[in-house]
């Protein structure tokens, strides 16, 4: 007796990927050449450590702070 649905295959042909990319493909970083794996990545060409060395980040605001003089209170 034959089922009425059809099995999945078990090795399907390749997909291709959203973007008209091939599938297997690899992205590389512009910078260092790695393959990239996050999508993030690799929308901007770039791996997360070159990322932050090309555009690191801005100075915290304790690091802008500076030390003041200042009168001690009185009755101290």
């Amino acid at each position: 007796m034959e089922s009425p649905e059809p099995l999945p295959e078990l090795f399907p042909g390749p997909q291709p990927e959203a973007g008209g990319r091939e599938a297997g493909r690899p992205v590389r970083c512009a910078l260092c050449g790695r393959p990239l794996t996050g999508a993030a990545s690799r929308r901007s060409g770039l791996g997360p450590a070159c990322d932050a060395k090309l555009h690191p980040a801005g100075p915290d605001i304790r690091t802008r702070r500076h030390e003041v003089e200042q009168d001690p209170l009185p009755g101290t």
